[in-house]
Parts: structure tokens; sequence; C-alpha cells
């Protein structure tokens, strides 16, 4: 598979984007020191580095890949790490991965995308999309990758569209930012979005148009395009994917695709809903169609005035998991989606996907174990199981919150059409330790660092039955990819 850098698009011409300023710490050391000391970690802390250096000769992307070597072959060291002025050298260590374009090799002129959301919600340091949203809409240098977006904001000023069309210009994102229609609900904003993908400058020039939520990332964007290149954008196709639920799939009692995972048409069905009475509306005031939530009502939009059925395509993942969602981040799948990652999940994806600017996007979450028992869940985790791996790390580990259900024997199979059968939970066995990711930097061209941090409080890499007390000091490990 090739990829070509971008051809300059609609807005790319209308606009003179601006540069981000330079990311690059001015030394290892200084990188580190100031991540742990804006997270509240140290200065006493339990250190172990590697160097590893990613070999692009696989023959295909395996959900696991083992490695003949120990990951860790010294112990760890305590230190504090305001003294130090120079880190413990990680040994380089060779790992076999699948050749991946990184994100500045990747041509996505062929997309365009849609969201709704609030300035708050924009513009809030908890839920912002700017950081996640540069790592799939643009090259990671501060330049676009050829792909469009076309955001709304509900109840707004003309001010505040001036300060995120700003923001999201500056920061690479070839972006057309507007105020939502006052006049209608979310459903109706949500298929508002389909006429304003169809009335874009640009829509010649795409093949695929998506609708997506404000915490919806797409960490394989190349792989992405791959696979929809199987439909013809000139013809009809609506394709997207259910919610891994399987109650609320039976709830609903509509194959629907559900909208955070991202909902992808091709032009002659983004014209047709235009065309279409979807946001007709009884005299009571509610829709003729009967849906309170936009992907509902889009779906029965399409279901009732065509014959225009869903291609389901599982890559993409709603997420409808609670809580603990590390079973799905380390499972070593190549999801083609991801949601909810900062509300139900805690998750920051886009520093996860810095390792894409080294060996390719196809190293995001690549799992590699080795013999000392540690899995990497490249970008997510660092997992010792000190006790040996006498499980099967091919079935995804149940770590999720089921929320209010009751049936406990309905809750073992919720999730396993949609994820296979899910081995048992290791959290408070002391079966497992974790150290997840806290940030990482590009520090030259294919060279990222990653920082991995295991707290001292966290109870549940502790044998909760057998009594086994908080270490002293929090963990940090450092990994380093270079080519």
């Amino acid at each position: 598979m090739s990829f070509l850098k971008p051809s300059p698009s609609f807005a790319q011409r209308a606009i003179s984007m601006l540069r981000r300023p330079g990311t690059k710490p001015k030394t290892e050391l200084s990188f580190i020191k100031q991540l742990l000391k804006d997270n509240k970690i140290g200065p006493e802390i339990q250190f172990a580095s590697r160097t590893i250096r990613y070999v692009p000769d696989a023959l295909e992307r395996l959900p696991i890949t083992d490695v003949d070597q120990e990951l860790f072959s010294n112990s760890f060291v305590d230190l504090s790490i305001n003294k130090v002025k120079k880190l413990p050298p990680g040994n380089i260590l060779d790992v076999h991965v699948y050749p991946s374009a990184r994100p500045d090799q990747i041509d996505a002129s062929a997309l365009l995308f849609a969201v709704s959301t609030t300035f708050e919600r924009f513009s809030s340091e908890k839920t912002t999309p700017i950081g996640e949203w540069t790592r799939w809409l643009t090259d990671g240098k501060g330049n676009s990758n050829g792909a469009g977006l076309i955001l709304t904001l509900f109840n707004t000023s003309s001010e505040n569209i001036h300060m995120a069309s700003k923001q999201l210009h500056e920061a690479g994102i070839n972006a057309t930012v507007l105020a939502s229609n006052r006049n209608l609900d979310m459903a109706g904003r949500y298929v508002d979005l389909v006429h304003l993908l169809h009335n874009h400058p640009s829509r010649k020039q795409r093949k695929y148009f998506s609708l997506v939520d404000d915490d919806t990332f797409f960490p394989y964007i190349g792989e992405l395009l791959h696979t929809l290149k199987r439909y013809n954008p000139t013809r009809s196709h609506y394709i997207g994917t259910f919610t891994e639920r399987t109650d609320w799939m039976l709830h609903n009692k509509a194959p629907m695709a559900y909208g955070g995972a991202g909902v992808f048409m091709t032009a002659p069905v983004i014209q047709k809903v235009t065309e279409l009475p979807c946001l007709e509306k009884d005299d009571e005031g509610d829709y003729v169609l009967g849906a309170d939530q936009g992907d509902r009502l889009l779906y029965n939009c399409l279901h009732n005035y065509t014959e225009l059925a869903l291609s389901y395509l599982p890559r993409l993942r709603q997420e409808d998991q609670m809580g603990d969602a590390s079973g799905f981040y380390e499972a070593g799948l190549q999801h083609l989606s991801f949601h909810h990652y900062h509300t139900w999940h805690e998750l920051w994806p886009g520093k996860m996907h810095i390792v894409a600017d080294a060996c390719g996007e196809d190293c995001v979450l690549q799992r590699f174990r080795f013999k000392d028992d540690f899995i990497i869940s490249n970008g997510y985790s660092v997992a010792h199981y000190p006790k040996g791996i006498d499980f099967d790390p091919l079935q995804m580990e149940a770590t999720f919150d089921y929320g209010t259900m009751e049936d406990q024997e309905f809750r073992d199979v919720v999730f396993s059409y949609a994820f296979g059968m899910l081995r048992k939970g290791l959290s408070y066995t002391g079966r497992k330790k974790s150290w997840e990711l806290l940030g990482a930097v590009r520090e030259k061209e294919g060279t990222v660092k990653q920082v991995y941090l295991k707290r001292r409080g966290d109870g549940r890499w502790l044998d909760r039955e057998g009594g086994e007390e908080h270490p002293e000091n929090d963990s940090v490990v450092v990994l380093t990819w270079i080519p």
C-alpha cells in the first residue's frame, strides 16, 4: 500500500494556516522531570528504561509478537529524580514491526468529517478535542493531512466561532466552523450535519463523508482509508457499527450505525438525506420518525424512505463498555475508531498515538511479549505478570464495569458477540502490575520517548486477599523507540 502527501484542498487554499511552535524538549531529562512534576510524581521513584529499535520487516501485524529477550534484564532502581543529572541508560532491544505509514505520509483528502458540540466542551481543558484531532486530521507537524472537518457549535457567539476557528487552523486542522441551527434539538442538529456535508465547497473532491462525536478518535487513518476503498464512492453506502452492548441492541431493536464510532456515507447517500423529510415533526412537536437521538433519527429516515441497509463495519468501535477499559486497549487489536475516551474511559489517545511518528501507525497498541513476562501494549501500558502468563492473551481481559446490570449470567455474555469470550480480570489479584502511559514526545525524526507510570497508591495491582502492601514509591518506566 502506498501513501502520498496530500495536494492542497479547498480549505488549505483558502486559509493561510499557521505552524504550531515546536514541542521538542531541551533534554531527555528535562522532559521527564517536568512531566513528573506536572503530575505530582516523586521526587523519590523506582525507575527502569529500555531503548527499543523497531525493525520494519514483519510480514503482518500480529495480535501479539513474541520477543525472545527480557524487557528489563536489569532490576528497577531507586532514585531521586530531582538529584540525578543523567538517567540510567536502557540497553537497545530489537523488535520487528509491520511497515506502515507515519502520519506525515498519509493523504486523507478523500475524507470530510462533521461534528456538533458546544463551545464549552470544545474549550474546556478536560474535554477539548484539539489534541486528539491533530493526530488524525494533520500530519503531526502542524499541517493538514488533507481531511476536512465541519464543526458546529450550539448556542454560541461569533466571537467563540472565530476563536475556535483560529485554534483549529493554528493546529493545522482544515476546519470550517459554524453556528448550529438554534431551532433544532440535539437529534435534529445531528441530521443537519448531513446537509452541511452536502453543501460544503469541497464536497466534489471528497469520497467519504462522516458524522462523528467530539470524542471519536481514529488511530489508524491510513488503514481506515484502505478499508473504505471496498465501498464504491459513486454508489450508495451507509457504513457503521453497532453498540457492543447486546442488551442495548435488543432494547433499541434497530440495526443502526451508532454515532460515536463514526458513521460513514458516500455522496449519493448524503444527497438523498437532504431530499428526505427526516426532520418533519407532527402537531405535538415530535419527529414523525420517532427518535430522540441523532444517529437513530438518521437510521429511521434511511430505513423508512429508502431501501438502503447498514454496511456493518465492526472494526469501528462505539465502546459502550463502562469503567476500566484497559482490557480493550491491551487486546492488541487494530480497531478503526475509539469513543468515550474523555468521559467514560479517562484516556488521552493523542498521547498514545505519538509513537506512530516513530514506527508508523500500525505500531499503535501493538503488543510485544517478553521472556520476563512483560507485555507492552504500545502507547497504552507496560504490564508485568509476576506469576507468569498462564492465560490466553488472545482473549480480551474483562476489566469493564457493567453498570446497574443485575443478571450476572447475562453480564458474562453481554460483550461476547463484539469481543469474543472474555477472560477473567486480574485487578486486585497481584497477578498483574501495570504502568500506564503518562506522556510521550517526538524527540527527532523517527524517534519517540514514552513515559509510563504505576502509582504507589493504585490498589488494582495489589493482592487484596493476600494483604499485599503498597510500595513505598511511584514507579516509572521510560521507553525510547528508535529506527
